[in-house]
């Protein structure tokens, strides 16, 4: 299925307002430019499967670290709630680490298994353009007896 109604998205506004606080009343103006994709519902749901990507959940996961590592530091300098602060960096880090871990392995799963038979099953599919359903076409399966027929022959 090739997912029709995708189109892209070019706009330019310009507004102005007017603020009030403490400093008085003020008039402002300003104009931005927005760029994307518009897609009907219709294509979302009939656009290919995605497969996961990696560097996203390792990207994720650094700065997960440094988050964390900076908030410890912060709560170990400024509150002094006692113990020892590298244990409990390790501790978190190591508990992060296997969060990490397990969704870089659920991401694994999901690109080499979910996805071909996704993919496979998108391929199948074909859309009727006048009424919008969507028919698949059965997997192509071998007989038994087909086996035996190709190694018969020469």
């Amino acid at each position: 299925i090739h997912a029709a109604g995708l189109s892209d998205l070019n706009a330019r506004s310009r507004g102005w307002g007017l603020l009030v606080g403490s400093g008085g009343a003020d008039l402002g103006f300003g104009s931005f430019r927005t760029r994307g994709k518009v897609q009907t519902r219709l294509s979302q749901k009939l656009s290919p499967p995605c497969k996961w990507s990696y560097l996203k959940i390792l990207f994720g996961g650094q700065m997960g670290i440094f988050a964390l590592e900076f908030i410890l530091g912060y709560v170990d300098t400024f509150v002094r709630a006692g113990g020892n602060f590298n244990q409990q960096l390790a501790l978190f880090g190591y508990s992060w680490l296997g969060i990490v871990l397990l969704i870089l392995c659920i991401a694994v799963r999901h690109n080499l298994g979910i996805y071909p038979r996704r993919y496979r099953r998108w391929n199948r599919s074909f859309m009727c353009r006048r009424c919008g359903y969507v028919a698949q076409l059965a997997e192509p399966r071998e007989p038994a007896d087909q086996t035996f027929l190709r190694e018969a022959q020469p």
